[in-house]
């Protein structure tokens, strides 16, 4: 009978600190829709197919991604994604300048549950860069649509919120007989709904 109370008297006193400790660290929802706030540095390059690169430029982009996450089994999670982001890269000769003024992708990601709280993450997907090319009172835009990938790492903070850190590389093809690309790291932070 002792020993039975004795029981008693440890399951009641740590069960506060195991409840404690669950509610201090929760596992990451790692399913839902999703929304996150990008931050990035990019250089979009071309090439002539001799093996030389050409950077146009290196400056930051800003944006935003949609998505949604479905759990595909215990540690695997796959869902669609959106996201747009502005840029701010120019290159400039007197008058005459190129602008990458946005960068639109959309496809879909493949996650890999970590522990219960991190992701570690592929994409792939369409990517559409819009060029803005001015010389003096006269502006001409066009978008050039390719395929782009990624690998990232993801931070689960707290239940829903969440940051994240990406490296990206997107191939337009060819655009005026040379090669457009387009290399970006983001981070950010998102949540989940």
């Amino acid at each position: 009978m002792t020993k039975f109370f004795a029981a008693a008297a440890a399951t009641l006193l740590l069960a506060p600190v195991s409840a404690f400790a669950q509610d201090a660290e929760p596992a990451h929802d790692f399913a839902g829709p999703r929304i996150e706030a990008r931050l990035g540095y990019e250089t979009p390059t071309i090439s002539d197919g001799s093996g030389s690169i050409w950077k146009i430029g290196s400056a930051v982009s800003y944006g935003g991604e949609v998505g949604v996450d479905i759990r595909a089994g215990n540690k695997v999670v796959v869902g669609p994604y959106a996201n747009y982001e502005f840029s701010s890269v120019s290159l400039c000769d007197g008058a005459v300048c190129l602008n990458e003024t946005g960068n639109l992708s959309a496809g879909g990601r493949l996650g890999f549950v970590v522990g219960s709280k991190s992701l570690v993450y592929l994409k792939a997907g369409y990517a559409s860069i819009t060029l803005e090319a001015k010389a003096g009172s006269v502006t001409d835009s066009e978008s050039k649509g390719g395929v782009q990938g990624a690998i990232g790492f993801e931070m689960g903070i707290g239940k829903k919120a969440y940051a994240f850190l990406e490296g990206s590389y997107a191939d337009y093809g060819d655009f005026y007989g040379i090669n457009l690309q387009r290399r970006h790291v983001a981070g950010g932070v998102g949540i989940r709904f």
